[in-house]
C-alpha cells in the first residue's frame, strides 16, 4: 500500500515559491476533475493542488512576455503502472500544411486570450498517477518517492508545445500521410544528416526517419537542430529520445535520458528522488526555436530551491475536454 506523508501547509494559506514573482502574465487555471481521489483526495488533495500550482507559477516566470489564462483539466485518478504523468494541449485551431499547427495552449499564449480557438473550454489536460507511485511534494524525500515539482513542470512544458507530432510510421496526425501537417517542434527534428522534413514540400524522409526514430542513444537517433538550442549546446544538435523500440508519447518528444542521464528536465524518464528542477539554457533555446521567442528573457525567472516550495489548497470548476498530443513521463 502506498505510504502517504502529511504536508503541513503555511498558516497564511499562500501559494508561493521563494524568490519568484507573485504574479505572472501567463496564468494557469487548473480544473481538478477527479472525485474523492488524486487531486481531490480528502487527506492529500489540497497539498497536491498547491504543488501543481507552484509548478505553474515557476513556468509562468519564463513566460512574462505573454498574456493569457490557460485552462487545464487535471485528473489524478489514473493508474498505468509505468507512466508517472502526462499532459498535452487540445487542438481546435486551423490545420494547415507545414509547421504552423499549434495547440490551443500555444495559440493562446502567443496570441493572447483573444486567439482562443475554443472559447470556454479547456485548453489542455494533465493526468497523474498517484495509485502506482509515491510522490514527494516538497523536499523531504523518502525512499521510492518521485519528485512532483520536476514532473509537473515537465508536463506543463509539453502542453506548451514541446512535442513532436510525427507518428511511428512517419505519418502526420491529421491526414495520415508523411507529407502534411506538422507541429512547430517537427521543423527541427533531424538525424545526423540534417532535418527530416523538407521545408518546401513538407515531406518526411521516411527512410531516414525509420532509421533514426529507432536509432538508440545520442548521435545515432533523432536530433533537434534549432539554432537557439544548438547555440546553448555548444553548437551541437540536441539528442532526442529514440529507443530501439518505439514508445508512444515518449519517442521523439523528449531529450534522451539514455544520453544525458538526468541532466535535463525534459528527459523521457526519471528515477525516484530529487530530479532536475531547473529549465536549462538548452531547453530555453528549444522553446524559443519552436516560437516562444520571449521565453526566459526576464532575468527574474529563478529556479526554486527544494526547501522553498510552499503549498496551498485550491479547487476550480470542472470543464470538459478532448485531447491530442498527450506526452508521458516514465519511471526509470
Amino acid at each position: 500500500m502506498m505510504k502517504l506523508k502529511k504536508i503541513t501547509l503555511p498558516a497564511a494559506g499562500l501559494l508561493m515559491v521563494l524568490g519568484m514573482p507573485t504574479q505572472a502574465a501567463v496564468i494557469w487555471d487548473f480544473n481538478y476533475t477527479d472525485v474523492g481521489v488524486g487531486f481531490n483526495d480528502a487527506t492529500d488533495g489540497a497539498a497536491r493542488q498547491g504543488a501543481l500550482e507552484s509548478a505553474g507559477t515557476y513556468l509562468s516566470s519564463f513566460l512574462t512576455g505573454y498574456n493569457a489564462t490557460i485552462k487545464m483539466d487535471v485528473d489524478g485518478s489514473v493508474a498505468d503502472g509505468s507512466t508517472l504523468a502526462a499532459a498535452g494541449s487540445n487542438f481546435n485551431g486551423p490545420i494547415s500544411t507545414g509547421f504552423g499547427n499549434q495547440g490551443d495552449v500555444m495559440m493562446k499564449i502567443l496570441g493572447g486570450d483573444a486567439a482562443d480557438p475554443n472559447v470556454g473550454a479547456a485548453d489542455g489536460s494533465v493526468t497523474w498517477n498517484f495509485s502506482d507511485f509515491q510522490w514527494e511534494l516538497g523536499a523531504d524525500f523518502q525512499p521510492g518517492e518521485y519528485d512532483f515539482f520536476s514532473t509537473a513542470v515537465h508536463e506543463l512544458v509539453h502542453a506548451l508545445g514541446f512535442a513532436s507530432d510525427i507518428a511511428q510510421n512517419g505519418d502526420d496526425p491529421v491526414t495520415g500521410d508523411p507529407t502534411g501537417n506538422w507541429s512547430p517542434f517537427d521543423n527541427f527534428v533531424a538525424d545526423s544528416i540534417g532535418e527530416l522534413i523538407d521545408d518546401t514540400s513538407f515531406s518526411l524522409d521516411i527512410t531516414r526517419w525509420n532509421s533514426a526514430s529507432l536509432g538508440g542513444a545520442c548521435d545515432t537517433g533523432l536530433l533537434f537542430t534549432g539554432a537557439n538550442a544548438m547555440a546553448a549546446n555548444g553548437g551541437n544538435a540536441v539528442a532526442l529520445y529514440s529507443p530501439n523500440t518505439w514508445e508512444d508519447g515518449s519517442s521523439g518528444s523528449h531529450l534522451d535520458d539514455q544520453c544525458y542521464s538526468g541532466t535535463y528536465m525534459m528527459e523521457a524518464a526519471t528515477g525516484a528522488g530529487l530530479s532536475t528542477r531547473q529549465i536549462s539554457a538548452v531547453e530555453v533555446g528549444m522553446m524559443r526555436d519552436i516560437g516562444y521567442t520571449q521565453f526566459g528573457v526576464n532575468p527574474s525567472a529563478q529556479v526554486p530551491a527544494p526547501p522553498a516550495i510552499f503549498l496551498l489548497a485550491g479547487g476550480l470548476a470542472l470543464l470538459g475536454y478532448s485531447r491530442r498530443n498527450f506526452k508521458v513521463r516514465r519511471a526509470s
